[in-house]
C-alpha cells in the first residue's frame, strides 16, 4: 500500500491518496461433511510497492515458494499442536502440475511427502475442536531469524531493514465453527494465508516553485545539534521509534486484535537514535515540479526502514539553501532557517506499506534572507513604482529693469 504526503516549507500537509489494501481470493468448496477432510493451504502475497495481491505461482515466487507455519486447535482451555513448525512448499504452476492431486494439496502448496521433511505427515480438522489458529511466515532469503513463543506470538532478529523486507509474516488465522460460508476461512476449507512484508518503505523529494529562480545547495540543520550541518546526506530530526532505524534487533511480534496483522514491539530495540539518515543529496539545482522532484539518495526508489508504528514524535526538516536568478544575472540570495514540522501521526509506518514525502519550496518560505531572529522572515518581492516630477517655475521680484539700475 501507497501513502503519499505533500509538504511546503509552511508546515501545509495533505495526505494525497492510498491504494486500497484489501485481500480478494476465490473460495474453494468444502468436502462432503460425512467424509473425512484434510487440512490443505493456500497462500497470496501483496507487497508494499505494489497495489494487486498476488496468488499462485506469482505469490509462490516472492515467497521462494515456501512457507512456514504453526497451528494449534483449541479444545476447551487445552492447546494442542496440530503443526509444529511444519513446511509447505509450492509444488504447482497454474493450470498444471500437481495441484489437487492429493488430500493434503488443492491449491499448489503442498505439506505431506515433501523430500526434506519426510516425518510431516497430513492432519484431519477435529470438528470436536472449538476452533484452530494459525501462523505462518515465509524468510524468503533472508536472515532473519524466527522462534515460536506461543500460538500468537514470535521473536524476530534481524540485522537490518533490507533482511526484514524480505521476510513475509502471514496475517493471524484464527477459525471456528461460527464463520459463514462467505468469509475467507473456515473450518473444513482450505487455509489461505495473506503474507505481508514485515519491514516499510520510504522515499523523500524536494522540489521548488519560486518564480525566477533556482534552488540549490541544500544544507540540512538540526535544530536541536542533533547531528551537524550537511550538505551531503538528507539528515532528518524526528524520533522514528526512538531508536537506530537503520540498524537491527530482536522484536516480539504479535497480531492486531482487528485487523490481525502482524506487529513489531520495539522495546528491545538496539542503540537510540533521533534522527534519520535518507542518503546523499545533489548540490545542484533541485526539481521544479511535483511529478519530477529531487529525490534523496539520487533515486526515486523507495528504501526499506525498520516499522514505525508506535511513533510518538514528530520529525523536523530544517534546511539553509540558495537561490540563484534564472536571467544570467549575478544575483544570488543565501535563505538561511527554514523548516516545517511533520506531526507524529504522519510518521507512523506500517509494514508492507511505502511512503513518500515531498518537500515543496515555495515564495512564502518561513527562512530569512539576513540574520536568523532579527530580520523578517519570507521572500519580499522587489517591485517598482514611478512619480514624474513637474517642473518648478521661478519669477524675479522685483522685475529686473531694462537699461536702468537695479539693484
Amino acid at each position: 500500500m501507497k501513502k503519499f504526503f505533500y509538504i511546503s516549507t509552511l508546515a501545509a500537509m495533505t495526505l494525497a491518496g492510498c491504494t486500497d489494501d484489501s485481500y480478494k481470493n476465490a473460495m474453494t468448496t468444502t468436502a462432503a461433511e460425512d467424509e473425512p477432510v484434510a487440512i490443505q493451504f493456500g497462500a497470496g502475497s501483496d507487497r508494499a510497492h505494489t497495489r494487486t495481491d498476488l496468488t499462485g505461482t506469482a505469490a509462490a515466487s516472492v515467497l521462494d515458494y515456501f512457507f512456514k507455519i504453526y497451528g494449534v486447535k483449541h479444545v476447551g482451555s487445552a492447546v494442542r499442536k496440530v503443526f509444529p513448525n511444519y513446511v509447505v512448499e509450492y509444488t504447482g504452476t497454474d493450470g498444471a502440475g500437481v495441484a489437487g492431486s492429493t488430500d493434503s494439496n488443492t491449491s499448489g502448496w503442498e505439506y505431506v511427502g515433501l523430500y526434506n521433511y519426510p516425518n510431516q505427515t497430513l492432519h484431519y480438522w477435529d470438528f470436536g475442536a472449538d476452533s484452530y489458529t494459525f501462523q505462518a511466515w515465509s524468510p524468503t532469503t533472508s536472515n532473519v531469524g524466527v522462534t515460536v513463543d506461543d500460538y500468537n506470538r514470535l521473536t524476530l532478529t534481524t540485522t537490518s531493514p533490507d533482511d526484514l523486507a524480505k521476510l513475509y509474516v502471514a496475517d493471524f488465522v484464527s477459525i471456528d465453527k461460527s464463520a459463514n460460508a462467505s468469509s475467507l476461512n473456515r473450518y473444513g476449507n482450505v487455509v489461505t494465508f495473506t503474507f505481508r512484508s514485515m519491514a516499510a518503505k520510504v522515499r523523500l523529494g524536494f522540489y521548488e516553485t519560486i518564480s525566477g529562480y533556482s534552488v540549490s545547495q541544500l544544507t540540512f540543520r538540526s535544530r536541536a545539534g542533533r547531528f551537524a550541518d550537511t550538505g551531503a546526506n538528507v539528515l532528518l530530526d524526528g524520533s522514528f521509534n526512538g531508536f537506530d532505524n537503520q540498524g537491527g534487533g530482536t522484536y516480539t511480534l504479535t497480531y492486531d486484535a482487528v485487523s490481525q496483522r502482524a506487529l513489531l514491539d520495539f522495546a528491545t530495540l538496539g542503540t537510540p537514535a533521533d534522527y534519520y539518515d535518507f542518503g546523499s543529496f545533489t548540490s545542484g539545482p533541485i526539481g521544479t515540479e511535483r511529478y519530477n522532484p529531487t529525490w534523496a539518495g539520487g533515486t526515486p526508489d523507495y528504501q526499506n526502514v525498520l516499522p514505525n508504528e508506535d511513533n510518538a514524535g514528530d520529525m523536523t526538516l530544517y534546511i539553509d539553501f540558495t537561490l540563484k536568478a534564472d536571467d544570467g544575472s549575478d544575483d544570488i540570495i543565501k535563505v538561511t532557517g527554514a523548516y516545517v514540522t511533520v506531526p507524529a501521526t504522519r510518521m507512523v509506518w506500517h509494514p508492507n506499506f511505502a511512503y513518500t514525502y515531498l518537500f515543496r519550496i515555495t515564495k512564502d518560505v518561513n527562512g530569512t534572507t539576513g540574520e536568523e531572529g532579527t530580520d523578517p522572515a519570507k521572500l519580499y518581492p522587489i517591485t517598482f513604482d514611478a512619480i514624474v516630477a513637474e517642473e518648478q517655475t521661478f519669477e524675479t521680484n522685483p522685475p529686473i529693469e531694462v537699461g536702468g539700475t537695479n539693484p
